[in-house]
């Protein structure tokens, strides 16, 4: 069985130059959104970051917020530092929260998620939203990413038209797109902490 690159994220010791906190939300048998080597770049590519899996106990929205909460303590870094990672249904539940206005953050990469239209009106967050999805762009204006760009948030989307399915191209596209907005992310969140501006 390949070994789970949830655990080859080293949790590094906080340092003074440690501005953000990248929480990669993570469950048993959940779908992986790179391999280790993949986050062993991440990790060399953002040195002003701290990496911590955040092993949800449960994938409600409660254990989200619980999970959330308890790695920002552990860490001792505030709400407007932490960059939240996600992908599949933990993701969106993750984003659901974001856009309720109930988990605030820096910033969400969600990876995978499934665009169907909101339940709810989106609460406006300083939040940066990122989306990584498997979907045509011509999907109606009522879902999700209609929604996205119809409110006024620094919300991005990377289409991934994937034809030919979900095998090894594909993950090494959805690996790429994830990888830009991350390395995006964590410098803006750095510089907004260094700032002082930006807290949720």
């Amino acid at each position: 069985m390949p070994e789970s690159p949830h655990s080859a994220i080293a949790t590094r010791p906080l340092r003074a130059t440690a501005r953000v906190l990248v929480g990669v939300l993570a469950v048993p048998g959940a779908a992986d959104i790179a391999v280790p080597e993949t986050f062993a770049r991440w990790r060399r590519l953002t040195p002003q970051a701290t990496w911590l899996p955040i092993a949800l106990r449960e994938t409600s929205y409660a254990g989200i917020l619980s999970g959330v909460a308890e790695a920002l303590d552990r860490t001792g870094m505030t709400p407007r530092q932490l960059i939240l990672l996600g992908e599949g249904h933990l993701a969106r539940r993750m984003l659901e929260l974001a856009l309720r206005g109930e988990l605030p953050c820096g910033g969400i990469v969600a990876v995978d998620v499934a665009a169907d239209a909101l339940p709810f009106r989106i609460v406006p967050t300083v939040a940066a939203i990122r989306l990584v999805v498997h979907r045509n762009d011509d999907a109606p204006q009522g879902n999700l990413i209609g929604a996205l760009r119809a409110a006024d948030l620094d919300a991005r989307i990377i289409n991934l038209d994937l034809t030919a399915g979900r095998g090894a191209e594909a993950a090494a596209a959805a690996a790429s797109a994830t990888e830009t907005f991350v390395l995006e992310l964590v410098a803006t969140i750095g510089r907004r902490t260094t700032d002082g501006a930006g807290d949720p």
